[in-house]
């Protein structure tokens, strides 16, 4: 069975993450980012930052609930999904998200900053919707 203690901590980093990027979201336009290497640089770690905790929930779930024995968070996502935890949308979305956080991380010098505003402006939603997935998954399983 999934920590709770683990669990609860990784949604409420999930859930910090996911409102810093939400300000700078609100408050940051494309110009000013596209011009500030210190703000692309902050909004590519705050994205690394969310995916990270995302993957690591989804990947202590899968390991403690269902025996994941991979070794990756994309496997361990898909595994959630055949299980009944995320739905289809969820997962192909966070599947991406993770190849976008192994971007960031890897081959930093390659990043667009385009593409990280594009991703600001219209990819936060599913930070909320697999929060609120794998919360209730594990009200469910508790019950």
């Amino acid at each position: 069975m999934a920590d709770e203690r683990v669990v609860s901590v990784k949604l409420e980093q999930i859930e910090q993450y996911h409102a810093e990027l939400a300000e700078k979201q609100g408050t940051l336009s494309r110009r000013e980012f596209l011009q500030s290497t210190t703000e692309q640089r902050a909004v590519e770690r705050m994205f690394e930052n969310a995916i990270q905790a995302c993957s690591d929930l989804g990947q202590h779930v899968a390991t403690r609930d269902f025996g994941y024995e991979g070794s990756t968070a994309k496997g361990a996502v898909r595994l959630l999904h055949q299980e009944g935890v995320l739905d289809e949308k969820t997962t192909k979305t966070l599947v991406a998200a993770i190849g976008f956080r192994n971007v960031l991380a890897h081959e930093y010098g390659r990043v667009d900053a385009a593409k990280v505003y594009e991703t600001l402006q219209t990819g936060l939603e599913v930070y909320d919707t697999y929060s609120r997935q794998i919360a209730q998954w594990v009200r469910d399983a508790e019950s």
